[in-house]
């Protein structure tokens, strides 16, 4: 069932309440109460789950963010049951609300006890509520998107054509938090885009992206695009793209699209992104070591880090590395 169309059902109501809840149940599948409501007259959007007070355990603080609070609610004369509401409290973020409860019901729709349902209402509350931590409800920053799109590019063009999809996607860990963006067996790689025409330089962003400690080789590939509005490849397009290499695979589909969750791209936001292309101008390998441009977390003072600085790409070059080396180390990948 599709939340946002629920919800504007219930909105487009304007003769039944002029004040209080307008609910509809869904899931009559599962064990307990689960409802898509509005409150008038502010049309405020809740989810609620109705479930035995005992299921609630005594001391149990449930996930809140700047856009949404789960609220405690006891109905008159119902003292064996708790509803827990799921309010947007920052309309703001209206859309990624509707995606986030799209998202948990989905999660807790095959789960038919009422316990385990609770569980992963918290569970997944709590990774919206990290994601909201990062993100805003603004979308992607421009360069947030011209960097997911050379990372998609580098998985679309080399590493799935070099790998397939279950192992070419289990090899992008940047949006995990790695400081490299992929790590293969033998090699790392770092990707960085660039869109001015001359003299371009290259954004680091601390001093473990460059270290080679432990990744074997060292690979830093720059991608430099043409930026076009309504023309080109665009993001949404790219993401389309790398979505229809991995679709029949259930595994790599489903890792794929968390990646892309934690790196902050959701499909509602997709027409802040559609208007931009970007077309491929340049394509750089350089092996990172030695005198290569960088600082290292070695080079730094006690007290120092989370250090960001450019490197010039006139400089790297005499680093460069052919294509064909760098798939000869990816292919590697294959004999582990």
């Amino acid at each position: 069932m599709r939340v946002q169309e629920t919800w504007k059902l219930l909105e487009e109501d304007t003769g039944t309440v002029s004040s209080g809840y307008l609910t509809r149940r869904i899931l009559p599948e599962v064990r307990y109460d689960i409802y898509l409501a509005i409150e008038k007259p502010a049309n405020t959007r809740l989810l609620m789950l109705r479930v035995r007070r005992a299921s609630v355990k005594r001391g149990t603080v449930f996930p809140s963010s700047n856009s949404f609070e789960v609220r405690r609610v006891a109905l008159p004369g119902d003292d064996a049951h708790v509803t827990l509401q799921l309010v947007l409290i920052n309309q703001r973020y209206s859309d990624i609300f509707t995606t986030l409860v799209q998202d948990i019901v989905d999660r807790i729709a095959p789960i038919v006890d009422e316990q385990n349902a609770l569980a992963a209402f918290c569970t997944h509350l709590r990774r919206w509520q990290a994601f909201l931590e990062k993100h805003n409800a603004e979308g992607l920053s421009p360069a947030a998107q011209q960097g997911l799109y050379g990372e998609l590019w580098f998985l679309r063009q080399v590493v799935i054509e070099q790998l397939g999809s279950r192992r070419g996607v289990s090899c992008w860990i940047g949006p995990k938090g790695a400081p490299q963006d992929f790590q293969f067996n033998n090699c790392a790689v770092e990707v960085k885009t660039t869109v001015t025409k001359q003299n371009q330089k290259l954004s680091i962003s601390n001093e473990r992206q460059l270290d080679d400690t432990g990744t074997g080789e060292l690979i830093l590939l720059h991608l430099s695009l043409d930026v076009r509005q309504g023309r080109s490849e665009s993001l949404p397009e790219m993401v389309a793209s790398v979505r229809s290499l991995v679709e029949n695979d259930p595994l790599a589909r489903d890792e794929l699209e968390t990646l892309l969750f934690e790196v902050g791209y959701l499909d509602i936001q997709v027409s802040l992104y559609e208007q931009i292309g970007y077309t491929q101008r340049e394509i750089n390998y350089f092996k990172v070591g030695g005198d290569f441009p960088r600082i290292l977390e070695a080079d730094l003072r006690n007290g120092v880090g989370e250090v960001r600085y450019t490197i010039s790409v006139a400089e790297c070059k005499k680093f460069s590395l052919p294509e064909a080396k760098v798939l000869s180390m990816i292919r590697s990948f294959n004999s582990i």
